[in-house]
């Protein structure tokens, strides 16, 4: 697998939702798909992308794949919106919510410890790029015991993470949560 530096999701990071907190690793695979198998060596190989990505400021990441384990996830509760109520209380600037367990995407994306400017159509607007064909792809959701990468989510804000493999276009998306305040 290969990352996928071009891909139009990380210009986007830049100059429109530069404010996101997540980890977004974009790959290419290699070899035909081969479901959870394909998405154990995504994870592994985006950790190992992030351990770089981290590297000048001093904070390494271990992973121990004997203790990953993960579970088929659903997609549509992948892509699920916040509350009705969740924008019109964003505008008058409320942030009174409790942060929901386990940490759903759209929280993890609109909601980091110190906020972002952005709405429900952000989230559908960035996911729209980032998975056009949501019809190909397969999700699962890991477990937060086999990387210190997880260590400063279990503080306080939470934890996440998410691969998502397209399995018609060979894309392998993971999406990494874990913040402190």
């Amino acid at each position: 697998m290969r990352e996928v530096y071009e891909h139009k999701t990380y210009q986007l990071l830049k100059e429109t939702y530069h404010r996101v907190c997540l980890d977004y690793v974009i790959l290419r695979a290699d070899d035909p798909y081969q479901g959870l198998e394909t998405h154990k060596k995504a994870v592994i190989e985006a950790f190992r992308i992030l351990d770089q990505r981290f590297a000048s400021d001093d904070y390494g990441i271990d992973i121990n794949p004997d203790n990953m384990t993960a579970e088929k996830y659903n997609t549509h509760r992948l892509f699920a919106l916040p509350p009705d109520s969740y924008d019109k209380e964003k505008q008058k600037k409320h942030r009174g919510h409790s942060i929901p367990t386990p940490l759903p995407y759209w929280y993890a994306f609109l909601e980091p410890p110190h906020g972002t400017p952005y709405f429900s159509s952000d989230f559908i607007t960035f996911n729209d790029v980032l998975f056009p064909d949501k019809d190909s792809i397969e999700v699962y959701r890991w477990s937060d015991d086999f990387s210190s990468y997880f260590d400063d989510g279990k503080e306080w804000w939470g934890t996440g993470l998410w691969s998502v493999c397209d399995r018609k276009n060979n894309i392998a998306v993971i999406i990494g949560a874990s913040l402190t305040d």
